[in-house]
């Protein structure tokens, strides 16, 4: 039987329409069934899934291909910096393997004491104030500073390579502009790969090595199945990727606690409760990713639902984390929360390998926002609010504060 699609304007690929519109969205999606094919006004169809049974068994299912290529002209299919986000086994597995020699959590720990002494450095600076645009001020630069550590950028580059990042993360910039940024940050790269490979202590095993950029070198080098494109890609998708997850995560994180006052007052009484709080504010927002973009390379069966083959499928994440039967009172704020089996950052094998980093950045930035500026509140009705979208990632602008002003010899640094 020939399957007709709904027209659906409410959602299509615009993760917008529910950091604004939650409640009319997720009431929507209670009413339709966990996997429809939908057409938006433009014309384009897919398979939307929009509960958290229905998301976890797609994101599992070895049918639906995370390659952006399959895609064709649908979605933004720029692969210029995601070879292992958007690829599919062998190579997938292969990258992935090779970046978790470097990329672990013992290094991510190792950072921690260092994202707070960048933390205190940003605040010490707006605390004399009483006043400041959060996103200006700590969560776009934090993470581009960490990252910056992570990758072992020069000390001496790390002030232009944050605003250069900055203008290669633009909203406003067309194709042309955006691809000429992201060639220019690769042949940055390219030449700091050069130079730590001339430096590299190959006796050193990846997990040893100072800094991210080294250990992936010393893998490269030692299982020589990880060319220096892949490298380079992946240095650049840990920045933007990262970056702009992490972003929104503090953003909107905190936005969502200063509209809940009783949640924010909880967190601000047990700072024991910043893990939890965090995973919550990525079920509850979305920051991470709204949703996750398949194309199906075999006939599969989601839910009950066959879906055919070349069929585009959208997997809602942030609708399925707001799924009444996963989650209790699942459209409250919970900062005790407790299982909180969300899909913020995927599942299966394309579970994100940054998640660690973005979660020790978001309770990093939102502890240290909370113990030391009492009084913070919003400048702005939110009304005024503006957000900026980049592909499945919504964030704000810019999110202005009241807060307590700090005398610098007291502000605790």
């Amino acid at each position: 039987m020939h399957t007709q699609p709904d027209l659906d304007p409410l959602l299509g690929f615009s993760p917008y329409r529910l950091l604004t519109e939650p409640d009319t969205v997720h009431q929507r999606m209670r009413e339709e069934p966990p996997v429809r094919l939908v057409r938006e006004e433009s014309g384009f169809t897919y398979w939307l899934i929009s509960r958290y049974a229905e998301a976890r068994q797609a994101l599992r299912d070895p049918g639906l291909s995370n390659d952006p290529r399959r895609l064709g002209h649908a979605v933004d299919t720029d692969n210029a910096y995601s070879p292992m986000a958007n690829n599919d086994p062998p190579h997938h597995t292969r990258l992935r393997r090779l970046v978790s020699h470097g990329f672990t959590r013992r290094r991510i720990t190792a950072l921690a004491p260092r994202a707070e002494a960048i933390t205190d450095g940003l605040l010490d600076t707006i605390a004399p104030a009483g006043r400041a645009d959060v996103i200006a001020d700590l969560a776009f630069p934090l993470p581009v500073l960490v990252i910056c550590e992570l990758l072992g950028v020069p000390t001496q580059d790390r002030e232009a390579f944050r605003a250069w990042a900055g203008r290669t993360l633009s909203t406003t910039a067309g194709p042309r502009t955006r691809e000429e940024r992201s060639r220019r940050l690769r042949a940055y790269f390219t030449r700091l790969v050069a130079v730590k490979r001339a430096s590299v202590r190959p006796d050193l095993a990846p997990d040893e090595q100072p800094d991210l950029l080294s250990a992936l070198i010393v893998a490269q080098e030692q299982r020589s199945s990880l060319d220096d494109d892949e490298l380079i890609g992946l240095a650049v998708l840990l920045l933007v990727a990262g970056h702009e997850t992490t972003t929104n995560l503090i953003g909107n994180g905190l936005l969502t606690l200063l509209l809940r006052p009783g949640q924010l007052r909880l967190l601000r009484d047990d700072a024991s409760l910043l893990p939890s709080a965090v995973e919550e504010l990525l079920r509850y927002e979305g920051s991470a990713g709204q949703s996750a973009l398949r194309v199906a390379v075999d006939d599969v069966v989601i839910g009950g639902t066959p879906i055919p083959r070349g069929s585009v499928v959208n997997i809602g994440l942030s609708l399925a984390n707001r799924d009444p039967e996963a989650f209790r009172d699942s459209d409250s704020l919970d900062v005790r929360r407790d299982p909180n089996p969300h899909l913020a950052f995927g599942h299966g094998i394309h579970y994100c390998l940054g998640a660690p980093l973005a979660r020790m950045l978001a309770a990093t930035a939102l502890g240290a926002l909370l113990s030391r500026f009492s009084g913070l509140q919003l400048a702005v009705a939110t009304e005024e609010l503006r957000w900026r979208q980049i592909s499945i990632l919504c964030g704000l602008t810019a999110l202005p504060v009241f807060f307590d002003p700090v005398r610098p010899e007291t502000s605790g640094t």
